[in-house]
């Protein structure tokens, strides 16, 4: 094994478990250590005894050499319990007086399951706290990791209590505790540790020298919880704090060029290009394009066509999905219990579909076209006339409102469109008198759809989640095979390289197999190549959009979705958005799922704008909230376009995607 220089001390063998790759380069390692152990001379050091605990860890797994005997393997077998009993006899013996000569030489690789052990032998209900500790913190755990062990928290409570109110920088722990996506392990804070103690260590962290702004954003966008000790006012006084360092950061730093433009072309010809210039995404439209779809439906159509809203199946484009997230991003930084995750894409996605609809505005607003009539002529024509729906309304804002009483009114409409759209899949009519009395908080998440098991979606099954991740993911081991054949996912790697199946690592070679057998890959003898494009379609959307639009799908792909319902792999379940949709609505609109989103319903509909926002703040908004209007006229017409032609898949009429074509 390696040395690690840093602390000098040489790498021993280390579990990591069934789904670590280290773990099968280690089995000799593993075995050789059980057949050189002698229990009647064990190891006597903490490091020699956790190495032979490891190593009892590999055989009980089933994690062996293949070539040995079945002499040989009950021979470790065998070997394994007595190790278990020298072990427990080592931690069995430990003293107070002893601790800190036996514990604080540790290796770090071994830190965590010396307090599994610790806990698992009852250690802690037997050595007294103050010897412990101090072992321990000789032992260069950090109390991040105390923090780890139930058993500890709870036979250490005030002791624990008392190292996290003596440093305000261990307020990161609670906050931490509380507050982040509990991606890493599982943490416990001591039962003495009051709100109001943490809401004080909080607080002196917020004003302390050079607090996180990692952990300042979080609590910044943390709900109010007595339990925490998360009030209003220190959430904002985090949030000051966080504004304060991101304003000082910037006025000594540039930072690096990057954004998004719109732009309208006389000249252009192609509907859209786009292009990268220095980290600037452009886009460009023809306006020759654009003055030939003037008509209210050629409006609409180019919001899900030409800019792309939603794709051909009516699935919104606009929500974060986790395929978005590089392997990165989801590494570095910091995630609240109750944020909406982004990342770059997501970021990039968001500001182009908003500048494109501040565009679009004020190119229709010069031509005498007013987004929001289109909308009412969407509602209020078009229905009755093309479907034969009546009875949807949507008023539009005054022409002399200015952009604040625009956004209340646009608000206003989209939850009665939300509502009026719930009346009619519900009852077959819209009964406004109904709708008025029944007014209440939309439910996103909850909007029916009239169309049986509308959407499919990935379920736990980790054999549905292992080809996702193996063809999509950039952390597949299926993205590099040299420095000549590599790609940003699998997918990318045999699209855009003749790989043969020989020149794959041994560990890729299953995978290969796995997609061989589902029918997805097939081996031509020179290289791999994707075939089966229904299932592969059907696979893409639940990476793309974490749901499949069963309506839309052909009869090949429908039958894939089934046989994957029927193994497992898929749920069906009917709504009007997605799970995806639902979510980027509830982040955009309130905080019923998200505490980080910019809550825009519930500022303006409650009328709580914080002091000092300006028209130009309005005016934002306002094209926020159109983009959201449209983004649920797009579903609503998806639905009932769907329910009309008999649940199966629409007849699609004619857009401007196919004019060009």
């Amino acid at each position: 094994m390696t040395a690690n220089t840093d602390d000098d001390v040489t790498m021993r063998l280390r579990f990591y478990g069934a789904g670590d790759y280290a773990t099968y380069w280690q089995i000799q390692e593993a075995a050789d250590i059980i057949q050189r152990f002698n229990p009647s001379a064990p190891p006597d050091d903490v490091n020699g005894v956790l190495e032979i605990h490891n190593a009892r860890l590999f055989v009980e797994a089933g994690f062996t050499p293949k070539d040995l005997s079945e002499a040989e393997q009950a021979t470790l077998t065998e070997a394994t319990r007595a190790i278990r009993r020298v072990v427990a006899q080592w931690f069995h013996a430990l003293e107070d007086e002893d601790l800190d000569d036996k514990l604080s030489d540790v290796d770090w690789q071994y830190h965590e399951q010396l307090l599994e052990l610790l806990a698992g032998l009852g250690v802690f209900g037997r050595c007294s706290a103050t010897p412990m500790l101090a072992a321990l913190d000789r032992a260069r755990i950090h109390l991040g990791d105390l923090l780890t062990s139930k058993r500890l928290v709870e036979n250490y409570d005030t002791q624990v209590r008392d190292l996290l109110l003596a440093d305000p920088d261990r307020a990161e722990l609670v906050i931490r505790h509380h507050l982040e996506d509990q991606g890493r392990k599982e943490t416990f804070l001591p039962a003495s540790l009051t709100p109001a103690d943490q809401r004080a260590l909080i607080q002196g962290y917020i004003d302390s020298d050079n607090p996180n702004g990692n952990y300042l954003r979080l609590v910044a966008n943390a709900p109010i919880d007595d339990k925490t000790g998360v009030d209003k006012r220190l959430i904002v006084n985090a949030k000051r704090r966080y504004d304060a360092q991101v304003k000082e950061f910037f006025a000594t730093n540039t930072g690096i060029r990057t954004g998004c433009s719109v732009s309208v072309s006389a000249t252009q010809v192609e509907p859209m290009s786009v292009s990268l210039d220095d980290s600037v995404i452009e886009y460009t439209f023809s306006e020759a394009w654009l003055e030939d779809t003037l008509d209210c439906a050629s409006v609409l159509n180019n919001f899900q066509f030409l800019f792309e809203f939603a794709a051909e199946d009516g699935l919104l484009t606009l929500p974060a999905v986790d395929s978005e997230r590089r392997g990165l991003e989801s590494v570095f930084g910091l995630d609240g219990t109750h944020d909406y995750l982004t990342g770059h894409v997501f970021t990039a996605k968001d500001l182009a579909s908003l500048l494109q609809t501040v565009m679009y505005r004020r190119f229709l607003e010069a031509r005498d076209i007013d987004l929001e009539e289109v909308l009412r002529w969407y509602f209020e024509e078009h229905l009755p006339s093309e479907l034969g729906i009546t009875g949807f309304a949507f008023t539009p804002s005054s022409s002399t409102a200015n952009y604040l009483e625009r956004c209340r009114n646009l608000f206003a409409e989209m939850e009665s469109i939300a509502t009026q759209y719930n009346l009619f899949i519900e009852d077959g009519e819209i009964d406004h008198d109904v709708a008025t009395a029944g007014a209440d908080l939309v439910r996103y998440r909850a909007m029916p759809s009239a169309l049986e098991g509308k959407y499919a979606y990935a379920t736990d099954h980790p054999e549905i989640q292992s080809i996702l991740h193996i063809l999509f993911s950039d952390q597949s081991h299926l993205t590099y095979v040299d420095e000549n054949l590599s790609g940003d996912n699998a997918v990318d790697l045999l699209v855009r390289n003749e790989v043969p199946y020989e020149a794959l690592h041994a560990f890729q070679k299953p995978m290969i197999d796995k997609l061989i057998e589902i029918g997805l890959a097939k081996n031509t003898g020179q290289r791999i190549v994707l075939t089966n494009f229904p299932l592969f379609s059907v696979l893409r959307s639940l990476s793309h959009h974490e749901a499949v639009a069963y309506h839309h799908l052909d009869q090949a792909a429908r039958a894939h979705v089934d046989t994957m319902v029927d193994a497992g792999w898929l749920v069906r379940r009917s709504s009007l958005l997605t799970e995806a949709e639902a979510a980027y609505f509830n982040y955009n609109l309130n905080s019923v799922d998200f505490s980080n989103g910019p809550k825009l319903r519930n500022k303006y509909q409650h009328g709580v704008q914080p002091k000092g926002e300006g028209e130009a703040q309005h005016e934002d908004t306002y094209y926020r909230a159109l983009r959201l209007m449209i983004a649920l006229t797009i579903k609503i017409n998806d639905e009932l376009v769907l329910a009309s032609v008999g649940r199966g898949t629409p007849t699609v009429e004619e857009t401007p995607a196919d004019r060009d074509s």
